[in-house]
């Protein structure tokens, strides 16, 4: 669905997007995670050409949009809806006028706008609050807001730049659970902005790591967790530094899918003659299953390698140290 091909945009001598390849399949949440000025939201910005690359090519549901005219490209960008940070509502207008306000534009007559606009305020469970203004909403309940107003034109791709950061812990899981209620429901392709690991756990089916204006992995959610020298994995998985001057061996098993489950630590100690202590763990549970990664130190002298081959036979992902 979404395409970007050796695409690059600099801005005076700072070079924001580094000839980034990224496809995205139809009906995916694909989540880019990296720090600020990582080149995270120009990315995300080049994908509708609000920002033009200075090179490479950018294509939406088999269409090159680098290539289009101003008029073809701006239908183009009406199956495509944004939703922004800050929510960028008209603080004058109310909730039924923000939302009905890209209906408008598109020329669609009053009374199919009222009929549209109540139904996407159905959707985005705020059908008692047309008549209210952005003011008398909550953080949340403006987000909703904004994301029906770009779902308003009936887009086949969500934009969302970091639309959660604003947000409460609570609040952002229940936008959270509405994105992916809303793919499923709609058919949506959405690729999110996000500094926040979470984000990207719960919701995202694949994901990317982008720093220095460049993609330096890329793959599903699940995929990255259970390699042991993933970027992502490494962030999901933070534990505890081990401390200096130790001579025990340490060993960390990353198991997902059939392996979840496995009574591993016996196997290790009925086959190998092990005596390991557990010294970390920890689990995140994405859209296909449950990865976990797991801490293990051996006895000084323990022999390992017949031990981690038959680990990395099993599916298991081994980092000994």
């Amino acid at each position: 669905m979404i395409t970007l091909t050796e695409v690059s945009k600099q801005f005076g001598d700072v070079v924001a997007v580094d000839n980034v390849d990224l496809s995205i399949d139809t009906g995916q949440i694909h989540g880019v995670l990296g720090r600020s000025g990582a080149g995270k939201s120009t990315l995300l910005r080049t994908v509708n050409l609000l920002e033009r690359p200075d090179s490479g090519r950018v294509s939406v549901g088999g269409t090159e949009l680098t290539t289009l005219d101003r008029d073809a490209l701006r239908r183009e960008r009406s199956r495509i809806g944004m939703v922004f940070q800050h929510f960028r509502l008209l603080s004058n207008r109310t909730v039924a006028a923000n939302i009905g306000l890209p209906l408008k534009l598109h020329g669609m007559d009053r009374t199919k706008r009222r009929i549209r606009v109540a139904e996407l305020l159905d959707l985005v469970g705020l059908p008692d609050k047309a008549q209210s203004y952005p003011a008398q909403l909550s953080g949340g309940q403006r987000q909703r807001v904004a994301i029906a107003r770009a779902l308003a034109p009936g887009p086949e791709v969500l934009l969302s730049d970091e639309a959660t950061s604003a947000l409460d812990p609570q609040t952002t899981t229940e936008i959270l659970d509405l994105l992916a209620g809303l793919r499923t429901e709609l058919g949506l392709t959405i690729l999110l902005i996000t500094h926040e690991l979470d984000v990207v756990t719960r919701i995202c089916d694949s994901a990317s790591i982008m720093a220095n204006g460049a993609i330096t992995e890329s793959g599903s959610v699940s995929s990255l967790l259970a390699s042991p020298d993933s970027q992502l994995g490494a962030q999901a998985f933070r534990l505890p530094e081990l401390s200096l001057g130790g001579t025990d061996p340490t060993l960390e098993i990353t198991f997902s899918g059939s392996a979840v489950g496995d009574p591993v630590l016996a196997q290790l100690v009925r086959k190998f003659g092990w005596e390991p202590s557990i010294t970390d763990a920890s689990v995140h549970t994405t859209t296909e299953g449950t990865v976990g990664r797991l801490r293990l130190r051996l006895p000084a002298g323990t022999a390992t390698d017949d031990a981690t081959a038959w680990l990395s036979a099993q599916g298991y992902g081994v980092r000994l140290s």
